[in-house]
């Protein structure tokens, strides 16, 4: 058992990462009805943490990160979160998951905070990560055309929005893999804007030789390709400078 403890201790945490609310979180990991999502809750200064796991092939090997919000310590524990973006959107905490209509993720609380995770908190701001390429692109149309080739059987990654300064970022991490060494060239594109765009989605189709792009609050009709924007409550941890970390390009 001491040795598994070591083992523990020694373990790199994942990359925090805050989102704004409920919303945006379920936005984020609740996007297909066919997968399981695990999020995590327990209690850690004086808040109640909500989160989910995921990562992204990044540089020589992957990047795992921890979406969470923060909740009041006040509020009742949960079985599942329910998420609904088909004709208006809507994210809950609830402890019953037979309305189908709703995608479930399922919570599991822990008695006391996960190391790996915790530790995650504790460096949210001092970490270490090797950051992305950078790249602007000309205009939003060029970001989703991005996005569209990017589109598989897990869906398009996400567009992360976030403000910096008097501007507010949109911009999607993109790998490109097996270059070089690299598992993963990670290359994080983006727009600037001078006002805060309004909507969890972005929504594109083209017609009659031309490109339409538009935000919306959910999804209506199907024959657009909608892109889900997920607000950040912070400039995300790979774009903070951190020192003794450099890109290798």
């Amino acid at each position: 058992m001491a040795s598994i403890l070591m083992d523990l201790k020694r373990l790199k945490p994942p990359v925090a990462l805050e989102v704004s609310d409920l919303t945006n979180l379920a936005r984020l990991t609740l996007n297909r009805p066919d997968t399981q999502t695990l999020f995590w809750m327990f209690r850690y200064r004086d808040a109640r943490i909500l989160g989910s796991l995921f990562s992204i092939p990044y540089w020589k090997g992957n990047l795992p990160i921890f979406s969470y919000i923060r909740l009041p310590i006040s509020d009742e524990s949960a079985a599942y979160i329910a998420y609904l973006n088909i004709g208006t959107e809507e994210a809950f905490l609830t402890n019953s998951n037979d309305d189908p209509k709703y995608i479930y993720g399922a919570i599991v609380e822990a008695a006391t905070p996960p190391r790996f995770l915790e530790e995650a908190l504790k460096r949210k701001r001092g970490g270490r990560i090797v950051r992305p390429i950078l790249t602007r692109a000309k205009d939003i149309n060029a970001l989703v055309r991005l996005l569209l080739i990017m589109t598989d059987g897990a869906g398009a990654p996400p567009i992360w929005k976030f403000r910096l300064g008097e501007t507010y970022i949109l911009g999607v991490l993109a790998p490109f893999y097996d270059y070089y060494e690299a598992n993963a060239l990670p290359v994080f594109v983006y727009v600037e804007e001078a006002e805060e765009p309004r909507g969890g989605f972005l929504r594109y189709i083209t017609s009659s030789g031309r490109e339409d792009v538009s935000f919306t609050n959910y999804v209506t009709d199907m024959k657009y390709f909608y892109a889900r924007i997920i607000n950040l409550v912070d400039v995300p941890p790979w774009l903070m400078p951190s020192r003794g970390s450099s890109s290798p390009h």
